[in-house]
């Protein structure tokens, strides 16, 4: 049975402090270093590598996919760095997930909040906000399957600070 699965992954954390000349160019910081290879370390131990990736082309989404592509043993043979992810609106994202979402594998999304949370709940309605708001925090990754027949359903939604 093929198996369509979207991974929705969240840049780490970035650093408000860098002094980067614009938000664009705001790299990772040390918990960011830190927290993207254990969610990569997470995916792979679950098998959850991408067929193809999207990728937002703003420094820390860069970042934080080289971190995560380094624990996955990632081919960068099917990357797409997109200018249009960086604030995309839950209905560019969406999009982008028509566009290139393989008919039976897997693609990951590296984004931006509030459109990843946004997107996230587009394809899982049902699902509840945490008590502390904060549905895709930093470095969150979220699993989304579509099976043979039926919604897309959540398979996992993981934090770093549950690993």
């Amino acid at each position: 049975m093929a198996t369509r699965r979207l991974v929705l992954l969240r840049h780490a954390k970035s650093d408000w402090y860098s002094g980067a000349a614009t938000d664009f160019d705001r790299p990772l910081n040390n918990r960011g270093r830190r927290d993207a290879p254990r969610v990569g370390r997470w995916l792979h131990l679950n098998a959850l590598t991408p067929d193809v990736v999207c990728c937002s082309s703003a420094l820390r989404t860069r970042q934080t996919l080289e971190l995560v592509g380094t624990e996955l043993g990632l081919s960068m043979a099917d990357l797409h760095y997109l200018g249009e992810l960086y604030h995309a609106s839950e209905e560019e994202i969406t999009g982008i997930v028509e566009g290139y979402l393989p008919g039976d594998g897997t693609l990951m999304v590296v984004g931006h909040n509030p459109g990843m949370e946004t997107t996230l709940l587009e394809y899982c309605p049902d699902l509840q906000v945490p008590a502390d708001g904060k549905l895709m925090p930093t470095a969150a990754v979220a699993v989304v399957e579509w099976p043979e027949t039926g919604p897309p359903q959540l398979r996992h939604l993981v934090r770093p600070r549950d690993l």
